[in-house]
């Protein structure tokens, strides 16, 4: 198989996602976005919030601190959506979603055992420093909340 060059694409904060108690940090990466805005298209986030909205029963099932991040991906050949949340002290629990390339964003769990491309997994390389460095160095749960990667091209 080719295995194409890397490269940089565009990452940006989406923001906390307030969601029934939980605070969700939000990434948004694409393979495509220009400067200038929609990053990306409102109803892909829209979708995006929706469905992990929608799956909150599968992350209170477990011994949870109600924090947990998201990575929404528009790629070069799916829309993928990595919702991640802290269990356990040190332990960072995942599930994955996708939707076609092309057309309305309409996200359904991962048929694979998909983790997280190269690109994302700079986001999660990054969440996992800043609950090492904040929350499991005896912060409080803000810092951990007010730290995020910064925008950019990676």
């Amino acid at each position: 198989m080719l295995i194409p060059l890397y490269t940089p694409r565009h990452f940006r904060r989406l923001g906390t996602w307030p969601i029934s108690g939980w605070h969700i940090k939000a990434y948004g990466i694409s393979a495509h976005a220009l400067e200038k805005e929609p990053f990306l298209q409102p109803e892909l986030v829209t979708e995006a919030r929706s469905f992990v909205e929608a799956n909150l029963g599968r992350m209170e099932e477990t011994p949870h601190y109600s924090v947990g991040f998201v990575v929404l991906h528009h790629g070069s050949s799916a829309k993928t959506l990595l919702t991640q949340w802290w269990v356990n002290e040190c332990v960072c629990m995942q599930y994955a979603a996708q939707s076609d390339y092309s057309g309305y964003p309409e996200f359904s769990f991962a048929k694979s055992d998909l983790m997280a491309c190269a690109y994302e997994l700079l986001a999660i390389d990054f969440e996992r420093r800043a609950w090492v460095s904040t929350v499991m160095s005896g912060k409080p749960m803000e810092d951990y909340l007010e730290s995020w990667l910064p925008d950019g091209r990676y």
